[in-house]
């Protein structure tokens, strides 16, 4: 008898799950308007157009990255929703097909252990550049293209930026280090002028090139401007909080480092794709909102680039 309720259990299972797949995987994406950003033809901030029995997700969108995993794999697809002002996070199988055209990649990253959110962004940053197709000398592609050597990245992003104490704690030193190596060379801004911070983010990342930035936190965590959430997943909703610059005369809670990797218009207002290692997801910041804001600690804040 238990054997018996096992096996209907089992195949229960089974038909739930197959059932699952098959209304989950009826999304396409018509690329309706596309932003050539780099080397993609297909970059974020374009417009499509998603076909679903879901009405949840079916309707005008915009595309916001195909996010893939430190080994390259495929993880989800990224659509803010422009009717329910939803981020969805679209996994691979969902969709009939995938889009043939070259989309823009953005790291589904590694979280964080710890308090080294500066190693893990320089690590999110090289990756990150290396999606984009960047050639330099050749050594960063064979630097991730294993596991190893992708380990060794990151344990030596943790070793140079709190470690080693000819450039600890000093982004562009350990950048420049890295661009010898790599084939690239980096410049640190640092500004009270919100035009001259957004413009320097925005020239690198619509040419498909990530910002290291740096910043201050207060007490508090901001909300993001879009919810979130893993579309067809139980409880898909994600953790909305966000870490952003702390404001003049909030008690500083200590740095923060992320990297932005991508921009997107909605609603006449400018968006910021970052990676965060906080989270491994990509997160959305509302730019004029959090950097524009003059209360914010924006002379505090460094940005590094390099190319």
């Amino acid at each position: 008898m238990q054997n018996f309720q096992k096996s209907i259990g089992f195949v229960a299972a089974f038909i739930f799950t197959v059932s699952l797949n098959a209304l989950a995987a009826d999304v396409s994406s018509t690329v309706v308007s596309a932003i050539e950003t780099g080397n993609f033809a297909v970059g974020i901030g374009s417009t499509v157009n998603l076909k679903s029995t879901d009405e949840s997700i079916n309707g005008p969108a915009v595309f916001i990255g195909s996010t893939v995993k430190p080994d390259g794999t495929n993880s989800y697809q990224m659509y803010l929703n422009t009717k329910s002002k939803k981020v969805y996070y679209i996994q691979p199988e969902n969709f009939k097909r995938l889009n043939p055209f070259k989309q823009q990649k953005v790291l589904d990253s590694y979280e964080q252990t710890g308090g080294t959110c500066s190693a893990y962004a320089i690590n999110n940053f090289l990756q990150q550049t290396n999606l984009t197709g960047f050639q330099g000398t050749g050594e960063l592609q064979k630097a991730v293209s294993t596991e190893e050597g992708r380990t060794n990245l990151l344990a030596d992003a943790i070793n140079e930026y709190y470690l080693t104490t000819s450039h600890q704690y000093s982004l562009k030193g350990i950048m420049n280090k890295y661009g010898k190596k790599y084939g690239f060379s980096c410049n640190k801004l640092q500004t009270d002028s919100y035009e001259k911070a957004s413009a320097l983010i925005l020239s690198h990342v619509k040419s498909g090139l990530p910002v290291i930035v740096s910043f201050n936190i207060g007490p508090v965590m901001a909300k993001s401007p879009f919810a979130l959430e893993i579309y067809d997943q139980p409880h898909g909703e994600l953790d909305n909080r966000l870490w952003i610059p702390r404001k003049t005369g909030e008690r500083n809670s200590g740095g923060h480092s992320i990297a932005a990797v991508g921009s997107f218009v909605a609603n006449s207002k400018t968006y910021l794709v970052m990676l965060d290692s906080d989270w491994s997801e990509p997160r959305v910041w509302d730019m004029e909102a959090f950097l524009h804001d003059p209360k914010t600690a924006i002379n505090e804040m460094e940005f590094i680039t390099c190319q």
